[in-house]
């Protein structure tokens, strides 16, 4: 169901990663594509008739998974897809897990917050600005939501080290 992504998918990738979400949210082409070397990074995807249909894009450490991206194709959606991948990625790591969101001040935020809560997420009410991602790009207040558990203070402020550190380090 969710297999890792080989190098001659990134533009397949690419292509979804842009279809789906708002340009300050993701790197430019060669930023993202230079990600796939480092070894914390992975990125998970469900394919069907050779089309990839859903990805995972995560950071690796021994204490959590930072899903960076989870996107589904929009000809893919509003069958349950994106909940049954959600379960199978969240066994598959089988540690805690902490996603960025928007802030729920609009009707696809709180949809976005509901369906990761209905998963079992946390959403913490704590957050951060995301850096730029690039020099075009525009920096982005984010809330964080963790799984299984909620996620502490002290939990976050270590989080948000981490992202600075290893993340968001320059941008990248």
């Amino acid at each position: 169901m969710l297999v890792e992504m080989q190098q001659d998918q990134f533009n397949e990738l690419y292509d979804l990663m842009t279809q789906s979400f708002p340009p300050d949210e993701f790197r430019p082409y060669e930023k993202q594509r230079a990600l796939l070397e480092k070894p914390e990074y992975t990125v998970y995807i469900h394919q069907k008739n050779n089309e990839i249909g859903a990805f995972f894009a995560t950071w690796q450490t021994n204490e959590f998974v930072f899903l960076e991206h989870f996107a589904v194709k929009e000809s893919f959606r509003n069958g349950g897809l994106g909940t049954t991948l959600l379960k199978a990625f969240l066994s598959l790591v089988n540690k805690p897990v902490r996603i960025e969101v928007e802030p729920p001040q609009a009707d696809l935020e709180h949809r976005r917050v509901g369906f990761y809560e209905r998963n079992g997420f946390h959403f913490s009410g704590l957050g951060y600005t995301q850096p730029a991602l690039a020099e075009d790009l525009q920096p982005i207040y984010l809330n964080i939501m963790s799984y299984p558990e909620p996620l502490s203070e002290e939990s976050f402020t270590q989080f948000e080290a981490w992202m600075f550190s290893h993340v968001y380090k320059k941008a990248d």
